[in-house]
């Protein structure tokens, strides 16, 4: 199986599909170059990985840049974030 079959063409800027659900939740997020993930809060702790592209992840007072294949971030709970795609990216988000 491969993570791109769960993603179909699409013109959107941004495409999530949940690939695992159970007592947590894995979800694959496709961002096109220049999307945007508009600000919104997780209410769990997270953890934000980049499979391929460069993505930047963005919170008050910190930026984290997403350039090489397995750079990740952790993304707290109940904080305001962003996302916004340098390159298409692929990424998997973990709750």
């Amino acid at each position: 199986m491969n993570l791109h079959t769960f993603l179909t063409d699409s013109d959107k800027a941004v495409k999530t599909q949940n690939i695992l659900k159970s007592t947590g939740n894995a979800t694959l997020l496709r961002l096109k170059k220049d999307g945007l993930l508009d600000k919104h809060q997780s209410k769990n702790k997270a953890l934000l990985v980049l499979l391929s592209g460069h993505a930047v992840y963005e919170e008050d007072g910190r930026s984290v840049d997403l350039k090489a294949v397995h750079d990740f971030v952790e993304i707290p709970e109940k904080v305001t974030h962003q996302l916004v795609g340098k390159a298409d990216s692929l990424l998997l988000l973990i709750q």
